[in-house]
């Protein structure tokens, strides 16, 4: 490679299409690549150990849409036993059977999905 400086008003016609040339090769000429022989074992060697799988599986997910239904369960029979015919304990009763009716449908499709 040349490490002295252009001076582009010095270059001839010539020198500059070479130059181009030049510039152009460089940049269409793929590097080739060489990885060694050892670089996927090398690799391998750093990763950290693999966790062991829990052959249990977790029912998270399950336990909470069944409190859902306990505490959505309680509230409505709360809401029932202290009734005063209000529009907005009407309401708020009918978003929670909604809710509770949601959470028993999910919990038993989901139950019926596993078998």
């Amino acid at each position: 490679m040349h490490n002295e400086p252009l001076d582009h008003d010095n270059l001839s016609q010539s020198a500059m299409e070479h130059l181009d040339q030049r510039i152009v090769h460089a940049l269409e000429t793929a590097p080739a690549l060489q990885i060694p022989a050892d670089f996927a074992a090398r690799v391998a060697s750093r990763l950290p150990a693999r966790r062991p799988v829990s052959l249990t599986p977790t029912h998270y997910g399950q336990n909470a849409m069944l409190a859902g239904i306990v505490v959505i369960l309680a509230a409505l029979v709360v809401l029932a036993m202290h009734s005063t015919g209000h529009a907005t304990f009407g309401l708020l009763e009918s978003l929670l059977f909604a809710q509770f009716i949601a959470l028993a449908v999910w919990l038993s499709v989901w139950r019926h999905s596993l078998r």
